[in-house]
C-alpha cells in the first residue's frame, strides 16, 4: 500500500505556478504575491530575486510602481505590460521607477492578476526581464492572458497558519528563520546568506521584536510547531 503524498503548501503552490509560467514565457526574476482587501500586495513568494533588491522595492518603491495592484484593477485587465502601466502615471513616478528597476539590471515587466469567483482580486505575478531576454512580445502576452486559470487555480489554495506567520516576515527574516528551525547558529547563518555576524545579530533582534518572542527557540516554536 503506499503512503498518501501530502499536497503541498500554499507557498509550494506558488513557487510551481512561477516555475510553469516562466518555462512558457522566460522570465529573469519573478514574484508571485497574495493581494489583501485594501489592494496591498503582501505573502510573497520570490523566483531569483535577491531579498535585497526586494526589501528595497517594499522599503522605497512600491508607491512608485505602476503594476501594483491598484493600478492594475483600474487598468481592467488581467495582463498588463510596464509600458501599460506607465502611460497611466506621472512622469516623476515613472522615472524614480525606471531608476530603481535599472540599477537592477530590469528591462521590461509584466504583470499578471488572479481574482476569485466573486471578481475580487487576490493574487498576481511579476516577471521581470533583464536585456538578455529582450522586452517582452505581444504574442508572449496574449500566452500570458491564456495561462491566468493556471494562476487563479494557484492563488485560491488557503494560506495555512505556518503560511501566514512566515509571510509576515521579510525574505531575509524569512531565510534566516528557516535557517534557525534547521539549528544553525549564527556563524552558519552568516555563511550560507554571506552576511556579517553583526548583520545576522541585527536581524535577530529585529525577529523577536516582530514575532514578540525573546530567543530563538521561542521564535522557532512561535513560526513553525
Amino acid at each position: 500500500m503506499h503512503t498518501p503524498t501530502a499536497l503541498p503548501d500554499a507557498q509550494q503552490l506558488d513557487l510551481r505556478c512561477i516555475s510553469a509560467f516562466t518555462r512558457v514565457v522566460p522570465a529573469t526574476l519573478g514574484a508571485f504575491y497574495r493581494i489583501d482587501a485594501h489592494l496591498q500586495a503582501e505573502h510573497f513568494s520570490l523566483y531569483h530575486m535577491s531579498p535585497q533588491m526586494h526589501e528595497a522595492y517594499l522599503q522605497r518603491y512600491r508607491h512608485f510602481d505602476p503594476l501594483r495592484p491598484r493600478n492594475c484593477v483600474a487598468a481592467g485587465n488581467p495582463v498588463l505590460s510596464l509600458r501599460m502601466g506607465m502611460a497611466q502615471q506621472g512622469r516623476h513616478e515613472t522615472e524614480v521607477y525606471q531608476g530603481f528597476l535599472q540599477r537592477h539590471g530590469v528591462l521590461d515587466v509584466v504583470e499578471v492578476l488572479a481574482r476569485n469567483t466573486d471578481g475580487r482580486p487576490i493574487a498576481g505575478l511579476s516577471l521581470l526581464r533583464d536585456a538578455s531576454l529582450g522586452p517582452f512580445q505581444p504574442d508572449e502576452l496574449n500566452t500570458l492572458q491564456a495561462l491566468q486559470g493556471l494562476l487563479e487555480i494557484a492563488a485560491q489554495a488557503p494560506y495555512s497558519h505556518h503560511d501566514e506567520r512566515l509571510g509576515a516576515l521579510t525574505p531575509r527574516e524569512r531565510q534566516i528563520a528557516l535557517l534557525l528551525r534547521d539549528g544553525a547558529c549564527n556563524k552558519i547563518i552568516a555563511q550560507q546568506l554571506a552576511l556579517g555576524l553583526p548583520t545576522v545579530k541585527t536581524h535577530l533582534v529585529n525577529l523577536f521584536r516582530k514575532v514578540g518572542v525573546n530567543n530563538r527557540t521561542e521564535l522557532v516554536s512561535a513560526l513553525f510547531l
